[in-house]
């Protein structure tokens, strides 16, 4: 093996022992003494090995094979092709097979991207790609229109580094665009660590802003990255006070939809846990949401019990709210019954509740 695979056989190793992909490799990569672009090369070789190890262990049980990371790592240079059945084909939980259309399989076991989120007000798209290209990157604009889809070590680009733009799904910018553009005033509700909050300002950047979390920790990096991106947000650290034209809830969820970064989440079953926690949340955040404003669901999901039935479960207990459709137009959408899912990055479900 060549010092690129033992790396990657380690990792394997420790993941087959502990699980967490991504804490093996950040265990693992910062002290293997390989350059970037080899780490890359490993992180693209385990990814690829746990995106798709169920299919690595039915070939492997087929040949009479140990399932070492030396056969994982012989399998992947391969690329051996069998018939199996679907869920084994493509390595997802039996449950999450039964609900993955054929056209979401491309996109949860494709080599993600590295898309950028320009910060419009201060940089051009156009300028931003040609400093990129500077810089020695690949460049091209993408959708929306502050998205661009570079080299994944841009991350450490000037760009990054000085406020200009930062990394971010360009699915979670198109629920930035999308959900920015309903009103005058937005509350960022499950805000994290504030990637769509800046994202909605990067595109509208006269509008006004507000976010909340329960979680202090990241609203405290919240303040810190508004700052380096040069907006002004106002930050509830005790609980929200008021109401706004729109309130996003970017809810807590199991994150097959974004399966390409992370794909252990293909593994998950029982996904009903989360669709009580998503309810609860929609109906705190309600009481935000003026008359005639709009409240806004998003999970990076597309299993029915976190998408359409919670939406369903929630329209049934609150009648003043009505389902709005208008905004989910073009390819990039695939439409369900009161909500759609947006497909130029990861999966995302989007709802659009007016109330009345």
């Amino acid at each position: 093996m060549n010092k690129i695979d033992r790396i990657a056989a380690r990792i394997i190793s420790k993941y087959l022992r502990k699980g967490n992909m991504a804490r093996a490799m950040r265990d693992i990569l910062p002290r293997s003494g390989l350059s970037f672009e080899e780490r890359e090369e490993v992180a693209k070789i385990v990814h690829s090995i746990v995106r798709y190890i169920l299919y690595y262990d039915f070939l492997l049980e087929r040949m009479n094979l140990d399932k070492s990371p030396k056969n994982y790592i012989a399998l992947y240079h391969r690329n051996i092709d069998v018939d199996a059945p679907k869920h084994v084909k493509y390595s997802l939980s039996p449950e999450l097979a039964s609900v993955t259309p054929d056209e979401f399989l491309r996109i949860i076991n494709r080599e993600p991207e590295t898309t950028l989120c320009i910060n419009l007000p201060r940089i051009s798209r156009k300028e931003a790609i040609e400093k990129l290209k500077e810089e020695g990157f690949e460049a091209e604009p993408y959708v929306p229109e502050s998205a661009v889809i570079t080299n994944s070590a841009a991350r450490y680009s000037s760009l990054v580094k000085g406020g200009l733009a930062m990394v971010q799904d360009a699915s979670s910018q198109m629920v930035a665009k999308i959900a920015a553009s309903l009103g005058s005033d937005i509350l960022d509700y499950c805000a994290g660590s504030g990637g769509k909050t800046l994202a909605m300002h990067a595109l509208f950047p006269k509008k006004v802003y507000y976010a909340y979390d329960i979680n202090r920790r990241k609203l405290d990096s919240l303040e810190k990255r508004t700052s380096v991106w040069g907006m002004n947000v106002r930050v509830f650290f005790d609980g929200v006070n008021g109401q706004f034209s729109v309130v996003l809830v970017d809810a807590p969820c199991s994150g097959v939809g974004a399966a390409a970064r992370n794909p252990e989440a293909k593994y998950q079953n029982e996904f009903d846990k989360f669709s009580n926690l998503q309810v609860s949340i929609l109906n705190e955040a309600k009481k935000f949401v003026q008359s005639g404003g709009y409240l806004v669901y998003v999970v990076c999901s597309y299993t029915p019990q976190e998408t359409e039935d919670v939406v369903m479960r929630f329209l049934n207990e609150n009648k003043r709210f009505k389902v709005e459709k208008r905004n989910f137009e073009g390819k990039y959408f695939k439409l369900g019954r009161f909500g759609a899912y947006i497909l130029v990055g990861d999966v995302f479900y989007m709802a659009i509740l007016r109330r009345e």
